[in-house]
């Protein structure tokens, strides 16, 4: 193999794992939008166009738990009319991660990084939070604080639902969608 043979190959694979990891996240988040529209079904066909909102937004959030959180949360925003911009549970933890890796955790720290695991509904055998009472107890002012703060550093500025606009197909099946463009004759 040459050196030009040997590049291509790594260029090829690095765009099929790219690839893979992109389809992985696209079938988490359908899959989590699905279960979003069970739960909620009048919102069905708004829960469906919220797609383009579940981005990964760290390399650790590129599959599995925390891409569940992160898509949980933006649907329940969705859901709930709220806003989709400021950072989620899981974008707060994936942030904490880094700093803990830089750095000591100060006290209201790690009672940030335990509070957003929990509403991230994430596995508590990852972390151990069980002292995330004692946290809360003595730091929570300082907690709210951080929260807000990173929540809001952390936004995405264009992650909201635009002008939505729907040729009455999802999936390739024909819906009844509240968003479908009526084109008469």
């Amino acid at each position: 193999m040459t050196h030009t043979d040997t590049d291509l190959a790594e260029l090829v694979h690095q765009i099929t794992d790219t690839l893979a990891t992109a389809f992985t996240a696209m079938a988490i988040a359908d899959e989590e939008i699905d279960r979003a529209a069970r739960e909620h079904p009048a919102d069905a066909d708004l829960l469906y166009h919220a797609l383009t909102l579940l981005v990964p937004t760290h390399s650790l959030m590129a599959t599995g738990h925390l891409l569940r959180a992160h898509c949980r949360e933006l649907l329940r925003r969705v859901v709930n009319a709220e806003d989709t911009r400021p950072g989620t549970a899981a974008e707060v933890c994936c942030v904490c991660h880094d700093i803990s890796l830089a750095t000591p955790l100060s006290s209201p720290a790690v009672g940030l990084y335990m509070r957003m695991w929990t509403a991230a509904g994430l596995p508590s055998t990852a972390i151990d939070t069980g002292d995330a009472a004692h946290h809360e107890t003595l730091e929570a002012e300082r907690i709210d604080e951080l929260e807000a703060d990173t929540r809001r550093r952390l936004a995405v500025a264009d992650r909201h639902l635009s002008a939505v606009s729907c040729t009455g197909s999802h999936h390739g099946r024909t819906v009844s969608c509240r968003f479908a463009e009526v084109h008469g004759d």
